[in-house]
């Protein structure tokens, strides 16, 4: 599995279990580098597995997100 592939499953696995969270939150959770971060939520984003939530900074997995999770860890 390459490092940002890791990135994006440890993000999603954060954001599994629900709520909203912010980048710098995420960040520390995985404790990944702001750059890292940055670039698994934009990839994520982009594949429709998270969402950004408008004016409010934060992230939240989406329905597509929460299947793909549900996929891969069977």
């Amino acid at each position: 599995m390459k490092f940002g592939q890791a990135a994006q499953s440890v993000v999603l696995s954060i954001l599994r279990p629900g709520g909203l969270l912010s980048a710098v939150q995420i960040q520390r959770q995985a404790r990944l580098s702001g750059w890292s971060t940055r670039n698994a939520l934009a990839r994520l984003q982009a594949r429709g597995l998270i969402v950004a939530i408008p004016y409010k900074g934060c992230w939240q997995i989406s329905d597509r997100g929460r299947a793909f999770t549900a996929q891969t860890s069977h």
